[in-house]
């Protein structure tokens, strides 16, 4: 025979589904990431990555032997109301580290914060064009040696 008693726990696990997936589960840990965009041009490469909330303080952007390393943290500051946070953004440091190809000039990177857009541009060398090499005529076709 079912009771209204029997419904009890069905109910609990209905509600911390739908509770669960609307405001998220109390146990739920996030390490911060940002979202990256890598964007080949004619001219450039361009990094594009999203830190909102990210002080320009909080990063760091390295370059060494053609790998770019970037460094940063988001971190949690309560304001002077707040008694305790029950569920938010994600916090914390990340790293990332890219190979940059041969055919950028990592001397002329240039980074740039903007409304939580992290934006690296990283110049192409120009591309060498093929040299004509003009024949003479009347001299040794024979090699000294």
């Amino acid at each position: 025979m079912f009771t209204a008693f029997d419904a009890v726990p069905m109910l609990d696990s209905v509600l911390d589904d739908v509770m669960g997936s609307a405001l998220g589960y109390a146990t739920k840990t996030a390490r911060f990431a940002p979202a990256a965009d890598i964007i080949a041009k004619e001219h450039e490469i361009v990094f594009q990555l999203d830190v909102p909330g990210v002080k320009s303080e909080n990063l760091e952007i390295t370059l060494e032997n053609r790998v770019l390393s970037i460094k940063g943290a988001r971190k949690y500051e309560a304001g002077p109301n707040e008694q305790q946070m029950l569920l938010g953004r994600a916090y914390g440091e990340f790293s990332l580290r890219y190979t940059l190809p041969e055919t950028v000039n990592g001397d002329q990177l240039v980074a740039c914060l903007a409304d939580g857009v992290l934006t690296l541009r990283v110049p192409k060398h120009p591309k060498t064009q093929p040299r004509k090499i003009q024949i003479s005529g009347g001299g040794h076709s024979q090699l000294s040696t």
